[in-house]
């Protein structure tokens, strides 16, 4: 199915820019520095985390936020899929190599 130009969901594009400042964070990132750094408003960042926070997406640690259990879920089946396309490639390349 070809793309068509859609308008954007901002709710996503705000939980994207969310995730992309904790998972670039060394420490837990509070809300008021997430709302800094993505332009967001305090009450924005507060909900889109009550409700990352739900689908572990984010885990809370003191004051500030990590990215949760869920992403690393996530991270870690692309990773197998990765690893197993890599595997079948390089099996094909091995067999072309014996011909």
């Amino acid at each position: 199915m070809a793309a068509k130009s859609c308008r954007k969901i901002e709710v996503l594009v705000a939980a994207d820019a969310i995730l992309g400042f904790i998972g670039a964070a060394k420490e837990p990132v509070m809300i008021s520095d997430m709302a800094r750094a993505t332009g967001l408003s305090v009450d924005s960042c507060f909900r889109q985390i009550g409700t990352m926070e739900e689908l572990r997406w984010v885990t809370k640690i003191g004051a500030g936020y990590i990215l949760g259990g869920r992403i690393s879920e996530l991270r870690a089946r692309k990773v197998a899929a990765l690893e197993a396309q890599r595997d079948a490639i390089n099996k094909q390349l091995q067999e072309l190599e014996e011909e």
